[in-house]
């Protein structure tokens, strides 16, 4: 069975930077199962991309290799590493892009993969990161691809907080539909719902309900999400645009 590669960039859908990544890829001489989660994340978005990461990529099959290109960074001092985090093996740099995936599952092997002449500074997914994937197609392990490490970077990521004033924390996700994943947990539902209501900046939203359709289009509603925290959404609309909220915006309750 061919082996599962994801690709997940900033650079944008019908680029000719995915392209480009994927013929070297697919030039392999053993063929991968390629799989794109997203090459349309907002530009330079680390934090945004570590969440994607950390929510799509260890759903997959185990001993899938993921390559991960969001590289603000690209020909800086920066590192570029291969991983392993529990089953899951990945290919990315060491900025912070793998904070959310670190949460979920143990960093079982970290290596430095180094940069050597005639790679592009400006493209090191094509002319790094995708020849040290075609090496591991064949069969080479990651940790021959350079020296270990002990320790890559992790982005600092915001926790609830318990107040007198009830549970404070803050959106850390805006997903396609406009809805505001907050960092609230699902174990924290109850107490919301006791105190009726959950505020997002200056709004108070009082609608609280087990899914969507729950509630008439239109209204602003608070619920557990599938991922497990709790969210923000509008039936049938965009919360972010109805609450004028974004990442980083206050959320209280319970």
């Amino acid at each position: 069975m061919p082996r599962i590669v994801t690709l997940t960039t900033d650079f944008g859908t019908g680029s000719e930077y995915v392209a480009q990544l994927k013929a070297v890829l697919l030039g392999s001489a053993v063929q991968p199962t390629l799989v794109d989660i997203a090459h349309d994340l907002p530009a330079h978005d680390i934090r945004g991309a570590a969440w994607l990461v950390g929510q799509a990529c260890l759903a997959f099959p185990p001993d899938t290799l993921h390559i991960v290109v969001v590289d603000p960074g690209v020909g800086t001092a920066r590192r570029l590493l291969w991983t392993r985090l529990g089953d899951q093996e990945f290919l990315c740099p060491d900025n912070g892009v793998l904070t959310w995936a670190l949460r979920r599952a143990p960093l079982a092997a970290a290596h430095l993969i180094p940069v050597s002449d005639p790679a592009a500074a400006t493209f090191h997914g094509r002319d790094v990161l995708a020849p040290a994937a075609v090496r591991l197609l064949a069969g080479q392990p990651g940790g021959s691809l350079g020296p270990p490490l002990e320790h890559i970077e992790s982005l600092a990521w915001p926790e609830p907080e318990n107040t007198l004033q009830g549970m404070r924390g803050e959106v850390i996700h805006v997903d396609p539909f406009g809805n505001l994943v907050t960092n609230l947990p699902a174990a924290l539902w109850p107490r919301i719902v006791a105190a009726g209501r959950l505020r997002v900046g200056t709004h108070d939203v009082t609608t609280l309900v087990r899914t969507y359709g729950d509630a008439a289009p239109g209204t602003p509603v608070a619920l557990v999400g599938s991922q497990g925290f709790v969210e923000v959404a509008m039936v049938e609309g965009r919360a972010d645009i109805r609450l004028a909220a974004a990442v980083g915006a206050p959320v209280s309750g319970g």
